[in-house]
Parts: C-alpha cells; structure tokens; sequence
C-alpha cells in the first residue's frame, strides 16, 4: 500500500510536470518594443500586425511576441503568438501558485507557432488565465496577422485573429491606464534562448469605444528584470517605417522612453509675461524658455508646461517704480491655474499665461512723491512770498 501511494504521488507530479502551464512573466523575462502614443491612453481595444516569424526555440523558454494593455483596474491582458516548445494544457490558469486546466493537453514543438492570449488580474502578481491555440494557428512563416483584443456584447474581451473570433473571455472589460503597446518577450534564465525573433509589428492601433485609430507616435520599450542573464543578450526594438517596428535579436538598442517613430510635429505656442522663465517637458526632454516661445511635440504625446517665476516686475514706468505682476493662471487651449499643465499635442495649440498687476508700491511711492512734491511747492511758495513783502 505504501509502494502504491509512493506511485500515485510520483504518477502526479508527472502530470503536473507534463501538463504545465506556460510560463508567467517574472522579473526574469526581457521586453522590447514599444509604447504607443499619450493620445492611446483610456483605449478600451488594442491592435497590431504581426508577421509570423518561425524558428527551432529552445525546450523550457518562452518566444512571444504580443500586442497589449495595462488597465485601469491594475489588471493585464496580452495577446499575440507564441513559441514554446513542451507539453501544456491549451486553456488554464495559474492562481495562487496552484494550476487548473480547463481544455484539452498537447505536445508543442520547437519550430509550432500558435496564438496565445494571457490575462493577469494583477499585473503586479503572479496569477494568470491564458489560452493557447492548434497547432500551426499563428500562420505560416513570413504571413502577417492581425491581433485584436476588444469587448464583446457582454462587456468581457474578446481576442481575434485576422477578424475571426478565436476565443471569449469573462474577465471584465476596463480602460487602459496606459498607451497601447506591442513587445517581444523571452525568458531570461541560464539556459535561455539567444534567438529572439527578430519579429515584424505594424499598425499599431486602439479603440476608442466608437473607432480605432492608429498610432502617431512610437516610444522605445525596454524591459530586462533583475536577471544577469538578460543583460548578456542583445535585443533591440527600431522603427523601420511609419508605424513598422522590428524587435528581437540583433536589432539596435534604444533608450527606454526614447522616440522611435512619429507622423509629424505639432506646434505649441506658449504667451509668457517677458523675461518669466517657464519649462515645456514633452518625450523629447525638458527645456527651458524666457517670455514667448513655439515649441514642436511629436503628435499624439503629451506636453507638460511649467511656469517658474510667478511674480515678476511689471512691464514699463509703473516697473520701474516697484510694480509687480502675480501669474494668475493659463488660459487657450488649456484653462488652470495650477503652476504645471499638460496638453495632448493631437492639434496646434496655444497657451497663454495670465497675471494680474501688483500697483500698491507704485501707488505709495506716487503719493509720497506727490506729498513731496506739493510740501516743495508750498515752501518755495512762502519762500518767494516772503522775499517780496516789503520792510516796514
């Protein structure tokens, strides 16, 4: 009987072994990719073309390649295609460190690129709900494919390859917190993969709720953990067209947060009182500013302004004699009187600062000088009085 238990728990962990879920993110998977634009935030709906790209990966690590969104409600959600050679239940979830499959069981190869979609409900945890789909469903090698995550009727996601539903789920649907982005993942371990990729994206995209609309700009992601091992492999993200991204092996680095791509440049004309500082931060840096200037911002991305000197002296005589000037608010294209103020740069746009004028130093030096002046008069007057009248 003992011998028998002995084999009933040998015989399980087996399954559990074989019958594995695919593997999480941690901090020891790599990212590169990017961000959408600031316009794509609050999207509830993302999309891209991938190009499938097919390749011998390495048994125990993970090749994805995926289009997503960080949500309002701190949850997760992704979707793209996968390699990722092993045994595993096509439909399941990771909850509290205890799998559970709910679909059927298959053995993927090496070179067996499929769709997967995963769904975190904490994107700061470990828990997850994934699905992964036939084998061969991600296409044939070099064919692009639409990724699309959007609501269905019962307000949970859906996930769709080229246009076809491929599956439903029933976790609620919730605004992006973020921009839209699309990544090329791995793991990132001692025997991880140095392949990965490179992988085609393009027409980056997200729905308002009403349309979708394609991106105007692409910013540089780069994720690597806290493993050595990611920082010793070379991966890349690079624009190589009007909202074309290649990312994966062998592709030039670029800087987090860095411009990648943009359609064009959006004026802002900011009205500040002569010689009041102000700083305009937008993805391009911070620079600094003295009264009037025009400031260019890749479309669709935010543009901070902050205004440094609140009082300044009062322009003319009246400054000359102490007035001063109080910065008041903003007015134009955007109205606050908070010091700082962003703008989403989707149009030319125009911001003015406001101030209010300080004259009661002014005021007191012109009575004083008024007082002055008539006590002179007076005396001159009696003075000029008394040298006239005659001696007796």
């Amino acid at each position: 009987m003992e011998r028998l238990g002995a084999w009933l728990c040998a015989l399980l962990l087996l399954n559990l072994i074989l019958l594995g879920s695919p593997l999480p993110q941690t901090e020891t998977t790599f990212k590169v990719g990017a961000w959408g634009d600031d316009a794509s935030r609050g999207n509830s709906g993302v999309q891209a073309q991938i190009q499938t790209h097919i390749y011998n990966s390495i048994p125990g690590t993970l090749n994805y390649f995926w289009v997503g969104d960080d949500l309002a409600d701190g949850s997760f959600i992704q979707f793209g295609y996968s390699l990722e050679p092993g045994t595993y239940c096509l439909k399941g979830a990771s909850i509290g460190g205890k799998f559970s499959c709910s679909g059927s069981t298959e053995r993927i190869q090496s070179d067996d690129a499929r769709w997967q979609w995963q769904y975190w409900p904490n994107r700061f945890k470990s828990d997850y709900y994934y699905g992964i789909g036939p084998s061969g469903s991600a296409g044939t090698n070099g064919t692009w494919h639409f990724y699309t995550i959007v609501p269905n009727p019962s307000n949970s996601w859906r996930f769709m390859f080229d246009g076809g539903i491929v599956s439903n789920s029933s976790f609620l649907v919730s605004q992006s917190t973020d921009p839209v982005f699309m990544v090329a993942e791995g793991s990132a371990n001692a025997n991880a993969s140095t392949t990965l990729g490179p992988v085609k994206f393009q027409q980056l995209s997200y729905f308002n709720g009403m349309s979708w609309n394609s991106v105007d700009s692409l910013v540089a992601l780069s994720y690597c953990g806290t493993s050595v091992a990611c920082f010793a492999n070379s991966y890349g993200a690079m624009a190589i067209g009007p909202n074309i991204l290649l990312a994966g092996s062998s592709v030039p680095k670029s800087a987090d947060g860095s411009l990648l791509w943009t359609s064009g440049n959006i004026a802002l004309k900011i009205k500040v009182h002569p010689g009041a500082v102000f700083f305009v931060t937008s993805i391009l840096g911070t620079n600094e500013y003295s009264g009037n200037a025009e400031i260019n911002v890749p479309r669709g991305m935010f543009a901070y302004v902050s205004i440094s000197d609140t009082v300044t002296n009062t322009p003319g005589i009246l400054g000359l004699i102490g007035g001063r000037d109080q910065f008041q608010g903003w007015s134009g294209d955007v109205s606050s009187r908070n010091l700082t103020v962003r703008l989403l740069m989707n149009s030319n746009k125009t911001l003015t600062a406001d101030w209010t004028t300080d004259a009661s130093i002014p005021l007191i030096v012109l009575a004083v000088s008024s007082i002055a002046l008539l006590t002179l008069i007076i005396l001159m007057a009696r003075r000029r009085t008394h040298a006239t009248k005659p001696k007796p």
